[in-house]
């Protein structure tokens, strides 16, 4: 299946530390319970441990206390294939986060391009690659003129943009590719209206698996493995992960702490 999606193998991650102002990180009204910052960090070494387990080359940055998002490495930086688009996050005060980034993919040798407009706004949470065509989000987050550059930067695949209605920020709110052709997609007013424009806009079929916990939809599809929430924080989530994807090496992974402030597991890393 992977072969017939052209899905990338992923050799490398780039990841960043939890800076220690995490607290102050952008969020929802509605979310205002504050991190455990040692929890977090154990989370997190989790995660990035994780990965390594797959095989991946993890590059870890510094955290930066002056920038409370830097951890969400996502949003400022879209790599497919040997490309690199340095992004221009909406927040300004997540603006900051590219200039780590945009270094980093320098020195790893990418093609980089970077948001020069000052009009443009456009994150990779807003962001799915299925190896086949790119999905982005029409957000308070993403808008029309950073969805242009996103088509110019990547020629070789079909964009379409997809309406994600506030107050969700991002498409990856409620749905990611869980496997080469399947997305996950929340069980909810966002997933069903998005899943619908996904399925107009593109010329491929791809299975839903509709999740029935807000954010549950949040996994990561590494090289044959699945990364998805656990039974303890997602159980309905949970079990339709170990039915329907058992063919897969699946691990639950806890994203608690982040979960706080509207973040979940894709936003921690930048595979290609």
């Amino acid at each position: 299946m992977a072969d017939t999606w052209n899905f990338p193998e992923f050799k490398r991650a780039v990841v960043r530390e939890v800076s220690d102002n995490v607290n102050l990180a952008q969020r929802s009204p509605i979310s205002t319970e504050d991190i455990d910052l040692e929890k977090c960090r154990v989370e997190w070494e989790l995660y990035v441990q994780t990965l390594r387990d797959l095989g991946l080359e993890v590059i870890v940055l510094p955290q930066d206390p002056e920038l409370p998002d830097c951890q969400f490495v996502e949003d400022p930086c879209v790599v497919i294939g040997d490309t690199a688009l340095i992004t221009r996050p909406a927040c300004g005060p997540r603006q900051g986060e590219v200039t780590k980034m945009e270094e980093t993919m320098r020195n790893l040798g990418l093609k980089v391009h970077v948001v020069e407009s000052d009009t443009a706004t456009i994150e990779g949470g807003d962001i799915i690659f299925t190896g086949k065509e790119i999905f982005c989000g029409d957000s308070v987050l993403s808008n029309e003129e950073g969805f242009a550059i996103l088509e110019e930067t990547f020629p070789d695949y079909p964009c379409h943009s997809i309406f994600v209605e506030y107050p969700e920020f991002h498409l990856k709110g409620y749905m990611a590719l869980a496997a080469p052709g399947v997305m996950a997609v929340c069980d909810n007013e966002w997933g069903h209206p998005g899943w619908e424009d996904v399925c107009n806009a593109s010329n491929y079929t791809y299975k839903p698996l509709w999740m029935p916990d807000d954010f549950g939809n949040n996994c990561m599809f590494i090289n044959g493995t699945i990364i998805h929430p656990p039974e303890s924080q997602k159980p309905d989530t949970y079990a339709i992960y170990q039915k329907y994807l058992a063919d897969y090496n699946l691990i639950p992974m806890t994203t608690e702490e982040v979960s706080k402030i509207d973040a979940a597991l894709t936003c921690q890393s930048v595979l290609f």
